[in-house]
């Protein structure tokens, strides 16, 4: 098990609460400037008013709504999560990037297990993805149940403009802004630098790794798929913690983003009666539960790989 508490000297030398507390200080109000310098450059390239620009992100969506929204949400993810990152790891914590971007530690077979890893799981997490969209509030938090269900609702007409493409040129940029962008940006975020340093702070890996995905599952502001992003969050903070490696949950997170693009792309041209609203219905739950074992089998033989590797 490999860890960069030891060689961050931010933590060593400060109170990683206070290490912390910078972090989530910074990354708001970078992640803020970051939206106002997207949304800009989309006004620019869209060629529509400010306040006209607010009408393209509200339905009925046009040509223009798909161009805003890829260009918005490209630039502000990746300057408020990987420059971020970048910024907070050499400014902050003092430290190179070679210590999280290891790249010779990088093995096939390993990269191999954590995909079909990755994939089991996505086949285990669709039946709690199908309940999470489900869930009936109790009387007394009706108005909070209605306001979850009405940002669920446009989230949901978002990704399906976002998920219809018209050329495979269209797709490759869709896999870049929804499955790059976010696979290295947030793996930076959530587990390079949060897990990390919750770590140090509570001396407890696994509370670590489920505060971070919790925080990672929270801030999609989803209530309605808050669940499987935090189990998801701790899958990709296990694969960290054991690896000691981000590029092993930058490609998890990656097959796990990539795989929807191109099912997306896929799939209105292969099938038939192909209907995108259903691509994250539960498999029956014996299939499930295969999934499950599945992917605790593959990653039992990840780590066991990467202790043979780490004994030559």
């Amino acid at each position: 098990m490999n860890s960069l508490k030891h060689n961050n000297p931010q933590i060593l030398h400060k109170n990683p609460w206070t290490s912390i507390f910078y972090l989530v200080l910074l990354f708001l109000a970078w992640n803020l400037f970051s939206q106002l310098i997207g949304t800009g450059i989309a006004v620019l390239v869209t060629g529509v008013g400010f306040m006209e620009s607010q009408q393209l992100l509200e339905p009925p969506f046009g040509p223009k709504s798909k161009i805003f929204m890829y260009v918005a949400q490209g630039i502000s993810h990746f300057l408020g999560f990987t420059l971020f990152a970048f910024f907070f790891i050499k400014t902050m914590d003092k430290m190179s990037l070679k210590t999280y971007f290891n790249r010779k530690n990088i093995g096939v077979q390993p990269s191999i297990l954590i995909v079909l890893t990755t994939f089991s799981f996505m086949i285990f997490n669709s039946i709690i993805i199908e309940w999470n969209m489900n869930i009936e509030f109790p009387e007394f938090m009706k108005g909070f149940g209605e306001w979850a269900r009405g940002m669920e609702d446009r989230m949901m007409e978002l990704t399906e403009l976002l998920s219809s493409y018209d050329s495979f040129g269209e797709m490759l940029i869709a896999l870049v802004i929804i499955g790059i962008f976010p696979a290295i940006g947030e793996e930076l975020v959530f587990r390079g630098l949060l897990q990390n340093k919750l770590q140090t702070a509570t001396s407890n890996a696994h509370l670590a790794i489920w505060i971070s995905a919790i925080i990672f599952g929270a801030f999609h502001m989803q209530f309605f798929g808050v669940v499987p992003r935090i189990l998801l969050g701790a899958l990709f903070g296990y694969i960290y913690l054991y690896s000691g490696n981000i590029w092993y949950p930058i490609l998890a997170h990656f097959v796990n983003n990539g795989l929807a693009v191109i099912i997306m792309y896929v799939g209105p041209r292969y099938i038939d009666d192909f209907d995108a609203t259903e691509v994250d219905t539960a498999v029956p739950v014996y299939v499930s539960i295969i999934g499950l074992f599945a992917c605790l089998i593959f990653f039992r033989y990840f780590m066991n790989l990467l202790k043979v590797k780490t004994q030559e």
